[in-house]
């Protein structure tokens, strides 16, 4: 299906047959449905993977664990506007104001970022990975259990930035099987699948207090989304629906329909697209000397969002921390 072919067919046994070409869908056309649909962000997306000069994304990239600032500019497209979750899908919106509400306002206890009620272990695994931001911005000395008093305003740095500097924690879009099967298509199914968006601290103010607890007031969150664009399979491959030149359909997560190479709906085929489809694609193009087919990061802008968090940590805390997070003191 990667390939572009034109078949020919008889029409007739007559003196005068004539061929008739016959058109293959194929992968590159994708981006012009996406584009007849409405999803502008899809097809641009898309369209830059086809199109930009050859990089494969490691398993060790596509997992964060990469300097951003050693990955040339043209792998990463970092203009996504974070308002554009709300207005290209009707499922997203709801979980991100959700989130919001749930971590507006914290006094010590939040499953985010605060304490978590009832566990010998009373730190969250966000509360622990926020100390860490603190320790590695020098603010922290385990071995005399002291917190320094500062204030930081983080407020003015990109998401790339944030993703390196304060950010803590992070909430899934579409990751369960459940979503996967139901969620509608849209333009954010077509461009990011299923996503993670980032919750990073923009300002905290440190003081401590007359009792000897030191005292962080979070004022100002952002969130911004944080993935990666490429078509890596992970033991298998990964089902990317039946697309024809009008629409696409996707069947069921568990559905032996995805097992046709080809359906037909109202009278006009749809063919079946996964990950493999574009490593095909890709294994083609070096073939035929072609240096395109470019992976590539996604970040979008930041959404700036105030906050009244209240949370106050003991040498007790530190050495809970210090301890989860196996560092010798």
């Amino acid at each position: 299906m990667a390939d572009v072919k034109i078949k020919s067919m008889l029409t007739d046994k007559s003196e005068s047959q004539q061929k008739v070409p016959i058109k293959i869908f194929k992968i590159t056309d994708i981006p012009g449905v996406m584009e007849k649909k409405g999803w502008i962000e899809s097809a641009r997306f898309m369209r830059k993977w086809f199109y930009d000069p050859f990089y494969e994304m490691s398993k060790k990239e596509k997992s964060n664990k990469v300097d951003m600032h050693e990955i040339d500019k043209q792998h990463i497209l970092d203009d996504l506007s974070f308002e554009w979750l709300y207005t290209a899908s009707n499922r997203v919106g709801p979980v991100i104001d959700e989130v919001v509400r749930n971590i507006s306002h914290v006094r010590e206890y939040n499953c985010y970022l605060g304490r978590v009620e009832g566990l010998t272990k009373q730190l969250s695994n966000g509360l622990i990975a926020l100390i860490s931001r603190l320790e590695q911005l020098g603010l922290i000395d385990l071995k005399n259990k002291v917190i320094k008093s500062n204030v930081l305003d983080f407020s003015k740095l990109s998401a790339i930035e944030l993703d390196k500097t304060s950010q803590f924690n992070y909430f899934p879009i579409g990751s369960m099987l459940w979503e996967k099967a139901a969620d509608e298509l849209d333009d954010v199914y077509g461009a990011l699948g299923s996503f993670i968006i980032k919750i990073a601290f923009l300002n905290m103010i440190i003081t401590k207090d007359k009792i000897g607890f030191f005292k962080m007031e979070i004022s100002e969150i952002g969130l911004y989304v944080r993935d990666t664009y490429e078509f890596m399979n992970d033991g298998d491959d990964q089902p990317l629906g039946y697309w024809g030149w009008d629409n696409v359909f996707k069947p069921g997560i568990i559905s032996e329909l995805f097992e046709k190479n080809k359906i037909s709906q109202d009278g006009k085929d749809y063919y079946r697209v996964t990950s493999g489809s574009f490593i095909q694609y890709r294994e083609k193009c070096k073939g035929e000397g072609r240096n395109t087919t470019g992976d590539f990061f996604v970040y979008s802008t930041v959404k700036k969002i105030p906050v009244d968090i209240v949370i106050h940590l003991s040498g007790v805390d530190l050495d809970e921390y210090a301890a989860r997070s196996n560092r010798n003191v």
